[in-house]
């Protein structure tokens, strides 16, 4: 129909995200829908429904990898983390705030290494009570050298704000995820930040955006 633009017409069709009743996983492409103030079903699994639906070979996630999140559109289904963010970017985010290729891929090598630091806050969350504490112990050396590089990178561009200047982005939202977010993030997990002083300005100014603001608030909901 003439003035449907390809977001409307995916909204009238209907967008559900698919993940657990938590952050995690399914932080980014919550906020990059939020902030592109797109309407989404948040549909939240248990840990305790989460095998029925993973053995349900009509639901989506078994349609797929058997993993979460997921996120079903009209006839497109998506599994895996990155896939499901940045698709949820191209409908939100970037629906006003247009990335050059030179800060688009900037987001993907942000968003690649948010799921690298994922990795070891994760053990200090998973596991026994002994590997959860060894999980703990090793986490400040093994998230420092990625932190360390995400640093460098605000130094050497351009300032502002954000990565991108003044141009909220995929990173920056990462940036974010990674350190403010209650399950896994750093600050929660007690790791020190003191030396990271431009990425904690990141996450302080992502903070400050409303529609992130009112999410956080609200228990990351």
């Amino acid at each position: 129909a003439p003035g449907l633009t390809w977001t409307h017409i995916i909204i009238m069709s209907g967008l559900e995200l698919m993940y657990f009743d938590g952050p995690g996983r399914g932080n980014l492409a919550r906020m990059a829908l939020h902030v592109g103030k797109i309407p989404f079903k948040d549909t939240r699994y248990t840990f305790d429904a989460w095998p029925a639906v993973k053995s349900d070979p009509s639901s989506v996630p078994s349609q797929l990898f058997g993993s979460l999140p997921c996120l079903k559109s009209g006839d497109t289904i998506l599994a895996e983390s990155l896939a499901v963010a940045t698709y949820a970017a191209e409908l939100g985010i970037y629906k006003t705030n247009t990335p050059t290729p030179e800060s688009r891929a900037v987001d993907l090598m942000v968003l690649l290494t948010n799921e690298d630091l994922k990795k070891p806050m994760y053990k200090c969350l998973f596991g026994d009570d002994a590997s959860k504490a060894a999980g703990k112990e090793a986490l400040p050396a093994a998230v420092a050298p990625k932190l360390a590089a995400l640093e460098r990178v605000l130094e050497r561009s351009a300032g502002g704000t954000f990565f991108s200047g003044e141009k909220l982005g995929m990173a920056d939202l990462a940036v974010f995820d990674s350190i403010k977010s209650p399950f896994p993030g750093l600050e929660a997990l007690g790791v020190d930040l003191g030396p990271y002083p431009k990425l904690r300005a990141v996450a302080a100014a992502v903070g400050e955006v409303p529609e992130i603001k009112a999410f956080a608030a609200a228990g990351f909901r």
